[in-house]
């Protein structure tokens, strides 16, 4: 049986090469594939704007641990992280009963040492009459009596009418007085200082009140709270941590190469990675205000940041950014449709069409290796590879080098 299956197999064989059965035969015996119809485009070119491609990421225009500078337990604590506040807000505040007291008995005291000396509150110490106060002028009153007494007694002494020891008595109470008057200015001097020092004092208690509370400096976002209300914190401690989200920081990193391109105030296009593609990510821009003062030796990079407006908040702290830093205006670029382009294993060809060889004018397709740059619509830039004029096909989608084409119109 198995012989007899053989021998059929071999009929078969040679009856199908009898009827000259198979594919037909093209030249070197291969099979010959049907032209492919395509239609030709010229390369053109379009004005765009040289720049830099960088990433990075956004930070924050400053960031500020906040703190109080008297210690006390916290009675509020108005934020929490995430927050948005404004200038001036009070995010946290002291038990102030203590405060308070403090600040009433510097007030009591302050006025007790003006009424010492009758001075008005509120009035200028260092402009106060001395000779005004009561003390001073009723010891210059005191200083008078005696001045005339010891006239009077000198005059009699020269007359013989007293004894020399009345007029040595009216000498020294006359430099007792002298002696008072100089007492009085000096303990009108000694109460004003302490006048003054009591104000210092009051000033002091009400400046500890207003350290009580930890108010926002500009308007930002809070990052961080290290204390909860209720518990006693210490003269420094942190109390929030505060981020001014607007303008924010991108700050990128340019290779050493390139960074003599890059300058201040040139325009950044950037976006922020996050769901969807990069197609869908919304583009923003800023401006370039700061540039490092050095090469970084690890990396050979160059920071260069830049200010972006983040005025709907949308922007985050620490998102990672792709950019463009424009160096220069537009200028013109070769482009060709992104379906004439067909990539395989990471290269990128275009195809034009050809005789198939000198001896063979059958038209075919023959790649041509490009290298590619930005996407401009519909259409690639092409950066080498091709040039403006050359005629390639339109649309390349599954063509392959060497397949015959025909060429419509």
């Amino acid at each position: 049986m198995r012989r007899l299956a053989y021998v059929g197999s071999l009929l078969v064989v040679g009856w199908v090469a009898a009827c000259g059965g198979g594919a037909p035969q093209g030249q070197g015996g291969g099979p010959v594939r049907p032209a492919r119809p395509v239609q030709l485009v010229e390369v053109g070119t379009a004005e765009l704007p040289r720049h830099l491609v960088a990433t990075g990421v956004l930070a924050a225009q400053e960031e500020l641990v906040l703190g109080l500078e008297v210690g006390g337990r916290l009675a509020t604590l108005a934020v929490d992280v995430g927050d948005r506040v404004a200038p001036g807000a009070v995010l946290a505040s002291l038990d102030e009963r203590d405060l308070q007291m403090a600040l009433q008995r510097a007030r009591a005291a302050l006025a007790a040492a003006e009424a010492r000396i009758g001075v008005q509150q509120g009035a200028d110490l260092d402009r106060f009459d001395v000779e005004t106060t009561p003390a001073v002028r009723e010891a210059k009153a005191v200083l008078t009596e005696a001045s005339l007494n010891r006239d009077r007694v000198a005059t009699i002494v020269q007359q013989n009418i007293q004894p020399g020891r009345e007029l040595d008595v009216a000498e020294a109470t006359r430099a007792v007085a002298e002696s008072r008057l100089q007492r009085a200015r000096d303990d009108v001097r000694t109460q004003l200082a302490d006048a003054a020092l009591r104000r210092v004092e009051l000033a002091q208690a009400d400046k500890r009140l207003a350290d009580s509370r930890v108010l926002a400096p500009w308007a930002g976002r809070i990052a961080a709270r290290h204390v909860t209300a209720g518990q006693v914190v210490a003269a420094g401690a942190p109390v929030v941590t505060l981020l001014r989200t607007e303008p924010l920081r991108l700050q990128l990193r340019v290779p050493d190469r390139a960074a003599s391109e890059v300058a201040i105030g040139q325009l950044v296009r950037f976006t922020v990675d996050g769901p969807g593609t990069a197609d869908q990510a919304l583009e923003r821009e800023g401006r370039v205000v700061r540039l490092g003062p050095s090469i970084e030796r690890g990396d050979r990079t160059l920071l260069v940041e830049a200010e972006v407006g983040n005025a709907d908040g949308a922007l985050v702290v620490g998102a990672f950014c792709r950019a463009r830093i424009v160096t220069a205006p537009a200028e013109a670029v070769v482009v060709v449709p992104q379906k004439a382009v067909v990539s395989f294993a990471g290269v990128d060809r275009v195809f034009t069409v050809e005789a198939r060889s000198k001896t063979d004018p059958t038209p075919v397709a023959k790649g041509r290796i490009v290298e590619l740059g930005r996407t401009v619509g519909d259409r690639f830039e092409v950066r080498r590879g091709t040039a403006a004029g050359d005629r390639i096909v339109a649309d390349a989608t599954g063509l392959a080098p060497e397949t015959p084409v025909q060429v419509g119109n």
